[in-house]
């Protein structure tokens, strides 16, 4: 009998404590996804934009595939960049977002380099992707670094879509790319 009632009560132990196991985990996560949207709003701040994109009549963060932040972006709407509203925008394509200031690209492998490329020459969006990997289309790319978020800057993806970063946001990047782009 006591044979029995072990059998009966190890699986479920077993299951909460690996619940409990990887909660720690989650909640690392979690806390990625907040740094990273947190840095998109203060990263607005050190760009500088051409006086054209500053009329707009909100600051327009768009998101380019599946939310890859959960759900933290919308911590960004109502706060003001260049004295206008932040708003959060989902799109399916490259051109859905010419209104937009801020593009992150959740899927970069999907985007092609000389599309974006082509496309950036025409539209000044500051294009933000995860992973150094793909730092040929994110002119800032969020990078884990011994576990902590840290921002690689792609200056010629920048010079090409007309926009400049303030040396302060310079200063903080772990790792800068001034080549100019194929």
């Amino acid at each position: 009998m006591a044979k029995g009632w072990q059998q009966r009560w190890v699986v479920p132990f077993m299951a909460v404590l690996l619940m409990c196991c990887q909660i720690p985990v989650c909640q690392a996560e979690l806390k990625t996804h907040q740094i990273k949207a947190a840095y998109l709003y203060q990263i607005s701040k050190f760009v500088f934009w051409p006086e054209a994109r500053k009329q707009a009549d909100s600051f327009q963060v768009c998101q380019l595939g599946p939310d890859s932040y959960g759900g933290n972006l919308d911590k960004m709407s109502g706060r003001r960049v260049f004295n206008k509203p932040v708003t959060i925008l989902s799109i399916d394509s490259l051109s859905q977002g010419e209104n937009c200031h801020l593009l992150i690209l959740s899927k970069p492998d999907v985007v092609k380099p000389n599309v974006l490329r082509k496309w950036l020459a025409s539209h000044s969006v500051l294009t933000v992707v995860d992973g150094e990997q793909h730092w040929d289309v994110g002119m800032v790319a969020f990078v884990l670094e011994k576990q902590r978020v840290r921002l690689h800057i792609n200056l010629g993806l920048a010079e090409l879509s007309g926009l400049t970063f303030a040396a302060n946001l310079l200063e903080v990047a772990s790792e800068i790319h001034s080549g100019k782009n194929k």
